[in-house]
Protein backbone atom coordinates (compact mmCIF):
# COMPACT_ATOMS: atom_id res chain seq x y z
CA UNK A 1 0.00 0.00 0.00
CA UNK A 2 1.12 3.49 -0.83
CA UNK A 3 -0.48 6.36 0.78
CA UNK A 4 0.59 9.93 0.09
CA UNK A 5 -0.34 12.97 3.23
CA UNK A 6 0.51 16.14 2.69
CA UNK A 7 -0.72 19.96 3.63
CA UNK A 8 -0.04 22.99 6.03
CA UNK A 9 -1.59 20.87 8.86
CA UNK A 10 1.20 19.05 10.11
CA UNK A 11 -0.03 18.05 13.59
CA UNK A 12 -2.78 15.71 12.16
CA UNK A 13 0.17 14.60 9.33
CA UNK A 14 1.88 13.45 11.91
CA UNK A 15 -0.76 12.07 14.10
CA UNK A 16 -1.79 9.75 11.27
CA UNK A 17 1.77 8.47 10.47
CA UNK A 18 1.81 7.89 13.95
CA UNK A 19 -1.41 5.88 14.31
CA UNK A 20 -0.21 3.61 11.46
CA UNK A 21 3.50 3.11 12.74
CA UNK A 22 1.22 1.91 16.24
CA UNK A 23 -1.16 -0.62 13.92
CA UNK A 24 1.46 -2.20 12.38
CA UNK A 25 3.33 -4.97 14.38
CA UNK A 26 3.51 -5.79 17.85
CA UNK A 27 5.54 -3.33 20.13
CA UNK A 28 8.17 -5.53 19.88
CA UNK A 29 9.05 -5.48 16.65
CA UNK A 30 7.47 -1.65 15.50
CA UNK A 31 10.95 -0.28 15.94
CA UNK A 32 12.60 -2.74 13.80
CA UNK A 33 9.95 -2.35 11.26
CA UNK A 34 9.55 1.05 10.38
CA UNK A 35 12.47 3.26 8.20
CA UNK A 36 12.27 6.99 7.85
CA UNK A 37 14.04 8.22 4.76
CA UNK A 38 14.82 12.08 4.25
CA UNK A 39 13.25 12.66 0.63
CA UNK A 40 16.07 15.68 0.31
CA UNK A 41 18.74 13.49 0.06
CA UNK A 42 17.00 10.27 -0.66
CA UNK A 43 18.13 8.45 -4.07
CA UNK A 44 15.64 6.30 -6.03
CA UNK A 45 17.94 3.61 -5.40
CA UNK A 46 17.45 3.60 -2.07
CA UNK A 47 13.83 3.62 -1.78
CA UNK A 48 13.06 1.06 -4.01
CA UNK A 49 15.54 -1.36 -2.15
CA UNK A 50 13.57 0.31 0.78
CA UNK A 51 10.16 -0.45 0.18
CA UNK A 52 11.02 -3.90 -1.73
CA UNK A 53 12.50 -5.28 2.03
CA UNK A 54 10.50 -8.50 3.62
CA UNK A 55 9.64 -7.62 7.27
CA UNK A 56 11.65 -9.37 9.72
CA UNK A 57 9.23 -11.79 11.98
CA UNK A 58 6.35 -9.96 10.72
CA UNK A 59 3.21 -9.38 8.49
CA UNK A 60 4.08 -5.63 7.79
CA UNK A 61 6.95 -3.04 7.17
CA UNK A 62 6.27 0.51 7.74
CA UNK A 63 8.09 3.04 5.19
CA UNK A 64 8.10 7.21 5.89
CA UNK A 65 9.40 8.96 2.68
CA UNK A 66 9.73 12.95 4.22
CA UNK A 67 9.59 16.11 2.00
CA UNK A 68 10.59 14.18 -1.29
CA UNK A 69 8.12 16.14 -3.20
CA UNK A 70 9.44 19.60 -1.69
CA UNK A 71 12.60 18.22 -3.57
CA UNK A 72 10.75 19.11 -6.74
CA UNK A 73 8.46 22.11 -5.90
CA UNK A 74 10.55 24.56 -8.28
CA UNK A 75 10.85 22.32 -10.91
CA UNK A 76 7.60 23.57 -12.85
CA UNK A 77 8.67 26.86 -13.10
CA UNK A 78 12.25 25.81 -14.11
CA UNK A 79 12.46 24.12 -16.71
CA UNK A 80 16.05 22.82 -16.84
CA UNK A 81 15.32 20.89 -13.70
CA UNK A 82 13.01 18.15 -14.23
CA UNK A 83 12.67 15.04 -12.21
CA UNK A 84 15.61 13.00 -13.50
CA UNK A 85 16.20 9.83 -12.17
CA UNK A 86 13.14 10.00 -10.23
CA UNK A 87 11.00 9.42 -13.79
CA UNK A 88 10.66 6.43 -13.70
CA UNK A 89 9.20 6.18 -9.78
CA UNK A 90 5.82 4.97 -10.64
CA UNK A 91 6.72 2.28 -12.96
CA UNK A 92 9.57 1.03 -9.96
CA UNK A 93 7.25 1.29 -7.56
CA UNK A 94 4.37 -0.79 -9.47
CA UNK A 95 4.95 -4.28 -7.78
CA UNK A 96 5.61 -2.91 -3.92
CA UNK A 97 4.92 -5.95 -2.03
CA UNK A 98 1.97 -6.25 0.03
CA UNK A 99 3.75 -6.35 3.10
CA UNK A 100 5.15 -3.15 2.81
CA UNK A 101 3.25 0.41 3.70
CA UNK A 102 4.60 3.31 1.98
CA UNK A 103 4.02 6.60 3.21
CA UNK A 104 4.97 10.01 1.27
CA UNK A 105 4.73 12.16 4.27
CA UNK A 106 4.79 15.84 2.86
CA UNK A 107 4.06 20.08 3.53
CA UNK A 108 2.08 22.22 2.09
CA UNK A 109 3.21 21.97 -2.10
CA UNK A 110 1.81 23.18 -5.25
CA UNK A 111 -0.66 21.84 -7.23
CA UNK A 112 1.49 22.23 -9.82
CA UNK A 113 4.31 20.10 -8.38
CA UNK A 114 5.38 17.16 -11.11
CA UNK A 115 6.29 14.88 -8.22
CA UNK A 116 2.86 15.46 -6.57
CA UNK A 117 1.11 14.84 -10.02
CA UNK A 118 2.76 11.07 -10.21
CA UNK A 119 2.18 10.08 -6.64
CA UNK A 120 -1.65 10.95 -6.96
CA UNK A 121 -1.54 8.30 -9.34
CA UNK A 122 -0.12 5.83 -7.49
CA UNK A 123 -1.21 6.58 -3.72
CA UNK A 124 -4.11 6.76 -1.76
CA UNK A 125 -3.81 10.64 -1.20
CA UNK A 126 -5.42 12.66 1.56
CA UNK A 127 -4.70 16.48 2.26
CA UNK A 128 -4.53 18.24 4.99
CA UNK A 129 -5.23 21.91 4.80
CA UNK A 130 -5.21 24.28 7.98
CA UNK A 131 -8.84 24.07 9.99
CA UNK A 132 -10.78 27.26 9.00
CA UNK A 133 -11.66 29.64 12.42
CA UNK A 134 -15.40 28.47 12.41
CA UNK A 135 -14.24 24.20 12.84
CA UNK A 136 -11.62 25.27 15.19
CA UNK A 137 -13.88 24.77 18.56
CA UNK A 138 -15.33 21.73 17.38
CA UNK A 139 -11.72 20.62 17.08
CA UNK A 140 -11.24 21.23 20.44
CA UNK A 141 -14.26 19.67 21.97
CA UNK A 142 -13.25 16.18 19.53
CA UNK A 143 -9.67 16.35 20.56
CA UNK A 144 -10.89 16.67 24.08
CA UNK A 145 -13.29 13.91 24.17
CA UNK A 146 -10.67 11.59 22.11
CA UNK A 147 -7.55 12.00 24.65
CA UNK A 148 -10.33 12.00 27.59
CA UNK A 149 -11.16 15.39 28.61
CA UNK A 150 -14.24 17.19 29.13
CA UNK A 151 -14.35 20.73 28.12
CA UNK A 152 -17.10 23.36 28.24
CA UNK A 153 -17.94 24.58 24.95
CA UNK A 154 -17.21 28.35 26.14
CA UNK A 155 -13.77 27.36 27.32
CA UNK A 156 -13.32 25.70 23.39
CA UNK A 157 -14.45 28.71 21.90
CA UNK A 158 -12.29 30.90 24.28
CA UNK A 159 -9.33 28.71 23.31
CA UNK A 160 -9.79 28.81 19.60
CA UNK A 161 -9.88 32.11 19.74
CA UNK A 162 -6.73 32.40 21.18
CA UNK A 163 -4.56 30.09 19.99
CA UNK A 164 -5.88 29.93 16.25
CA UNK A 165 -5.02 26.92 13.84
CA UNK A 166 -1.97 25.38 15.79
CA UNK A 167 -3.59 22.40 16.66
CA UNK A 168 -0.06 20.96 18.46
CA UNK A 169 0.01 23.86 20.57
CA UNK A 170 -3.90 23.39 21.17
CA UNK A 171 -3.05 20.13 22.26
CA UNK A 172 -0.61 20.64 24.55
CA UNK A 173 -2.63 23.25 26.32
CA UNK A 174 -5.56 20.87 26.56
CA UNK A 175 -3.61 18.63 28.47
CA UNK A 176 -1.86 21.23 30.77
CA UNK A 177 -5.65 22.36 31.65
CA UNK A 178 -6.64 18.80 32.63
CA UNK A 179 -3.81 18.33 34.42
CA UNK A 180 -4.77 21.50 36.37
CA UNK A 181 -8.16 20.61 36.89
CA UNK A 182 -7.24 17.22 37.84
CA UNK A 183 -9.68 15.35 35.67
CA UNK A 184 -12.22 17.80 35.85
CA UNK A 185 -14.35 19.74 33.21
CA UNK A 186 -11.97 22.45 32.00
CA UNK A 187 -13.82 26.16 32.46
CA UNK A 188 -13.79 29.20 29.94
CA UNK A 189 -12.50 30.57 33.92
CA UNK A 190 -9.27 27.83 33.62
CA UNK A 191 -8.26 29.15 29.96
CA UNK A 192 -8.23 32.67 30.68
CA UNK A 193 -6.06 32.25 33.91
CA UNK A 194 -3.73 29.48 32.19
CA UNK A 195 -3.37 29.68 29.14
CA UNK A 196 -0.72 32.22 28.36
CA UNK A 197 -2.24 32.96 24.80
CA UNK A 198 -5.33 34.25 26.42
CA UNK A 199 -3.00 36.57 28.17
CA UNK A 200 -1.74 37.72 25.56
CA UNK A 201 -4.92 38.53 24.04
CA UNK A 202 -5.34 41.37 25.68
CA UNK A 203 -2.54 43.17 23.92
CA UNK A 204 -3.56 42.17 20.58
CA UNK A 205 -6.95 43.23 21.25
CA UNK A 206 -5.70 46.85 22.00
CA UNK A 207 -3.89 46.90 18.84
CA UNK A 208 -7.09 45.83 16.94
CA UNK A 209 -8.95 48.21 18.65
CA UNK A 210 -7.11 51.03 18.01
CA UNK A 211 -6.29 50.65 14.44
CA UNK A 212 -9.33 49.92 13.62
CA UNK A 213 -11.13 52.99 15.28
CA UNK A 214 -12.71 51.72 18.33
CA UNK A 215 -11.14 54.32 20.83
CA UNK A 216 -13.46 53.72 23.66
CA UNK A 217 -12.59 49.79 23.65
CA UNK A 218 -9.02 50.34 23.42
CA UNK A 219 -8.78 52.57 26.31
CA UNK A 220 -10.90 50.40 28.57
CA UNK A 221 -8.63 47.44 27.87
CA UNK A 222 -5.00 49.84 27.74
CA UNK A 223 -6.29 50.54 31.43
CA UNK A 224 -6.68 46.93 32.24
CA UNK A 225 -3.58 46.11 30.88
CA UNK A 226 -1.93 48.86 32.66
CA UNK A 227 -3.06 47.69 36.18
CA UNK A 228 -1.88 44.42 34.98
CA UNK A 229 1.67 45.92 34.99
CA UNK A 230 2.07 46.81 31.21
CA UNK A 231 3.14 49.88 30.29
CA UNK A 232 2.30 52.24 28.19
CA UNK A 233 5.15 52.93 25.95
CA UNK A 234 5.03 48.78 24.84
CA UNK A 235 1.23 49.34 24.08
CA UNK A 236 2.27 52.20 21.81
CA UNK A 237 5.10 49.83 20.13
CA UNK A 238 2.90 47.27 19.71
CA UNK A 239 0.67 49.32 17.63
CA UNK A 240 3.25 50.96 15.32
CA UNK A 241 4.75 47.02 14.92
CA UNK A 242 1.04 46.23 13.33
CA UNK A 243 0.91 49.13 11.44
CA UNK A 244 4.44 48.35 9.85
CA UNK A 245 3.42 44.67 9.14
CA UNK A 246 -0.11 46.00 7.77
CA UNK A 247 2.03 48.72 5.19
CA UNK A 248 4.53 45.87 4.63
CA UNK A 249 1.93 43.14 3.92
CA UNK A 250 0.00 45.71 1.67
CA UNK A 251 3.14 46.40 -0.37
CA UNK A 252 3.76 42.61 -1.03
CA UNK A 253 0.37 41.97 -1.88
CA UNK A 254 0.64 44.66 -4.46
CA UNK A 255 3.28 43.10 -5.93
CA UNK A 256 1.78 39.81 -5.99
CA UNK A 257 4.29 37.88 -3.58
CA UNK A 258 2.79 34.36 -2.74
CA UNK A 259 1.05 34.10 0.89
CA UNK A 260 4.16 31.38 2.10
CA UNK A 261 6.65 34.42 0.98
CA UNK A 262 4.68 37.40 2.93
CA UNK A 263 5.03 34.92 6.24
CA UNK A 264 8.56 34.67 6.04
CA UNK A 265 8.97 38.44 5.40
CA UNK A 266 6.85 39.07 7.78
CA UNK A 267 8.11 36.40 10.41
CA UNK A 268 4.79 35.42 11.04
CA UNK A 269 2.37 31.76 10.33
CA UNK A 270 -0.28 29.90 11.02
CA UNK A 271 -3.13 32.07 12.81
CA UNK A 272 -1.08 35.31 13.03
CA UNK A 273 -0.33 35.69 9.60
CA UNK A 274 -3.49 34.61 8.15
CA UNK A 275 -5.40 37.70 10.96
CA UNK A 276 -2.89 40.27 9.59
CA UNK A 277 -3.61 39.41 5.92
CA UNK A 278 -7.32 39.61 6.55
CA UNK A 279 -6.73 43.06 8.09
CA UNK A 280 -4.34 44.53 5.72
CA UNK A 281 -7.92 44.00 2.98
CA UNK A 282 -9.95 45.34 5.39
CA UNK A 283 -8.08 48.65 6.64
CA UNK A 284 -7.64 51.85 4.14
CA UNK A 285 -4.16 52.43 3.37
CA UNK A 286 -4.38 56.03 3.91
CA UNK A 287 -5.46 54.90 7.82
CA UNK A 288 -2.62 53.28 8.46
CA UNK A 289 -0.16 56.09 6.97
CA UNK A 290 -2.04 58.33 9.35
CA UNK A 291 -2.10 56.45 12.24
CA UNK A 292 1.73 55.93 11.47
CA UNK A 293 2.11 59.42 11.59
CA UNK A 294 0.22 60.18 14.62
CA UNK A 295 2.54 57.39 16.51
CA UNK A 296 5.54 59.06 15.48
CA UNK A 297 4.32 62.49 16.99
CA UNK A 298 2.76 60.80 20.24
CA UNK A 299 6.60 59.48 20.45
CA UNK A 300 8.29 62.77 19.57
CA UNK A 301 5.90 64.47 22.26
CA UNK A 302 7.34 62.18 25.14
CA UNK A 303 10.54 62.29 24.12
CA UNK A 304 11.02 66.05 24.20
CA UNK A 305 8.94 65.99 28.01
CA UNK A 306 5.74 67.51 26.85
CA UNK A 307 3.58 64.66 27.92
CA UNK A 308 4.14 61.46 29.82
CA UNK A 309 3.80 58.38 28.25
CA UNK A 310 0.71 57.36 30.05
CA UNK A 311 -1.02 60.49 28.34
CA UNK A 312 0.39 60.42 24.83
CA UNK A 313 -1.42 56.63 24.98
CA UNK A 314 -4.58 57.87 25.55
CA UNK A 315 -4.43 61.09 23.32
CA UNK A 316 -3.44 58.56 20.88
CA UNK A 317 -5.78 56.34 20.72
CA UNK A 318 -8.53 59.22 21.11
CA UNK A 319 -7.00 60.50 17.92
CA UNK A 320 -7.42 57.00 16.20
CA UNK A 321 -11.41 57.19 16.79
CA UNK A 322 -13.13 56.42 13.99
Amino acid sequence: MINLLYGKDEFTIFEKVKKMRDELTPPELRDINTIILDGSELSLGELVSAAFTVPFMGEKRLVIVENLSARFESAFTDRNKGLGDWESIAVDLDAIPATTNLVFKEGDLHARNPMLAILRNIAEVQTHPLLRSNDIPRWIMDRAGFVGISIEPQAAYLLAESVGAELRILDSELKKLSLYREDETIRKEDVAFLVSYVQDQSIFKVVDSAIEGKSADALRLSKQLINSGSSSAMIVRMIERQVRLLLLARDLRLRKVSTSSVGKRLSLSGFPLQKTLEMEKRIYHGRLEFIHEMILESDIRVRDGSISSDVALDLLLAQLRN
